[in-house]
């Protein structure tokens, strides 16, 4: 596979992290731990302790303050090492990890306007979208799905109440004068 080393604006791109509670604080708490007061982070990081390993409190807290203390968004140097981010762009206008989600998310989070990075440059002949907007479309679909069968049983129900049977009907089924 190969990647080429390019400077974007996190903060103008589209990813698709591959995040779950296990792995990010947000999605178990509703909140980024970057928003909260060192206060509130300390005291739910005693609160919590150590369980929740990447989705503990601290864990992108601390990732963020090493990663602007070592300039890692500004050196393209850190990109040259096990420490690179890998990005694949996909043709929904996303972009998939084979690392550095976390590291990326907290610069957008953190509104870092430059980074860099190692984007797949990797030509293809068929489209990619990422597990995203597959799901979307896969939900899409489905939901479609669902109300062409309620609209088709409500037409049934009522073609079939409307239906006149071919042999034998009865009175329902004709108009007749009134005396």
């Amino acid at each position: 596979m190969s990647y080429e080393l390019k400077e974007l604006d996190p903060t103008k791109c589209k990813y698709s992290f591959r995040l779950g509670k296990f792995d990010c604080y947000e999605l178990r708490k509703g909140v980024c731990s970057l928003y909260l007061s060192e206060d509130e982070a300390e005291r739910i990081s005693i609160e919590e302790g150590n369980e929740f390993h990447d989705s503990n409190v601290m864990s992108c807290r601390e990732l963020a303050k090493s990663l602007l203390n070592d300039n890692y968004f500004e050196n393209p140097s850190f990109q040259e090492s096990v420490f690179s981010i890998k990005m694949h762009p996909r043709d929904c206008g996303h972009f998939v990890f084979s690392d550095g989600q976390h590291r990326t998310c907290i610069a957008k989070h953190l509104n870092i306007n430059s980074m860099y990075a190692n984007i797949e440059n990797y030509p293809r002949d068929y489209s990619l979208i990422c597990r995203a907007c597959y799901s979307k479309q896969k939900k899409e679909i489905e939901n479609r799905k669902i109300i062409n069968r309620m609209i088709s049983k409500l037409k049934w129900k009522k073609v079939k109440e409307k239906e006149i049977p071919s042999d034998l009907i009865d009175e329902e089924y004709m108009n007749f004068k009134e005396k």
